[in-house]
C-alpha cells in the first residue's frame, strides 16, 4: 500500500494565525495530544512576546510554564477541540499529522501523512469548506522507512537552531564517550581533536545541549502532564 506525504501551509480563524499575522517575528511551535497542548514560542523582539501572551489570554486561558529573554512556553490542558479545527479535521480525513505543527507570518505550516492520497486531498477540502486557506506546497509518495521514520521522528524539530559547529560538537562529545560514566574522553582531549581552544569547544556543547533539550522539552512536559493525570486517577 503506498503511503504519502504533504506539506500543507494553512490560513483560518485561529488565535495562532491571527497573531503571528499581527507580529511578524513570532514563530510558534506546538505539540498536541489528546488533552495537553504545549507550544513554544519564539521572537527577536521582547515587545511582540509580552503583546502575544498578552493578547492570547483574550482568546484561550492557558499557563505559561517558563519564560527566557526571546521565548516563553504555554500549556494547555483539559481543552475541548473544535469539531473544525485543523487538527479535528486531519482525524476525520485520516490523516496524522507530524509534530510540531509551526505558525509563522500568519499561516501554520503542517506535514501530514496518509496511506491514500485522496485522503490528504479530502483534508484540504474540508478545510477550505470550513472558510480556511491552503497553500499545497508539496505531496509525493514516500517508501515505508521514510514513512514511519519522519512521521514519528521529525529530525528538523529536535535540531531546529542548532549550528553545524553545535552540531559537531555534540556528535564528537557522544561517539568519544564524554558524557559515559566514567567519561572516555576529556574535554581536553576533545579540544585537541577539533583545534579549538577547550573554552570554544565547550561553549558550542553548551550550546548544543541547552538547544536540543528545549526542543525536546515540550514532549517531555506532555509525557509529565500524562503521568500526573494517571496518577491522579
Amino acid at each position: 500500500m503506498p503511503n504519502f506525504e504533504a506539506r500543507l501551509d494553512i490560513r483560518h480563524d485561529c488565535p495562532y494565525c491571527m497573531l503571528t499575522e499581527r507580529y511578524p517575528g513570532l514563530r510558534i511551535s506546538s505539540w498536541d495530544n489528546a488533552t495537553t497542548h504545549v507550544a513554544v514560542v519564539t521572537s527577536s523582539s521582547p515587545d511582540d512576546l509580552k503583546g502575544f501572551e498578552e493578547e492570547l489570554a483574550s482568546y484561550l486561558p492557558y499557563a505559561t510554564v517558563s519564560r527566557q529573554c526571546c521565548g516563553l512556553e504555554i500549556v494547555i490542558q483539559d481543552r475541548d477541540i473544535d469539531p473544525g479545527a485543523v487538527t479535528s479535521l486531519i482525524s476525520r480525513s485520516d490523516c496524522w499529522c507530524a509534530q510540531p505543527t509551526v505558525a509563522e507570518g500568519g499561516w501554520e505550516r503542517y506535514r501530514v501523512f496518509s496511506w491514500d492520497k485522496g485522503n490528504i486531498l479530502r483534508l484540504v477540502g474540508l478545510v477550505r469548506e470550513q472558510g480556511g486557506l491552503v497553500r499545497v506546497e508539496s505531496m509525493h509518495q514516500v517508501g515505508l522507512p521514510s514513512f514511519t521514520d519522519e512521521m514519528l521522528v521529525p529530525i528538523e524539530g529536535l535540531m531546529d537552531g542548532l549550528t553545524v559547529k553545535q552540531t559537531e560538537a555534540l556528535m564528537l562529545a557522544i561517539e568519544r564517550g564524554y558524557f559515559d560514566s566514567p567519561a572516555r574522553i576529556s574535554a581536553e582531549e576533545m579540544a585537541r581533536l577539533t583545534g579549538l581552544s577547550r573554552s570554544t569547544l565547550m561553549e558550542h556543547l553548551r550550546k548544543a545541549e541547552g538547544k536540543l533539550l528545549l526542543n525536546v522539552l515540550p514532549l517531555l512536559r506532555i509525557a509529565c502532564c500524562d503521568r500526573a493525570g494517571l496518577k491522579g486517577r
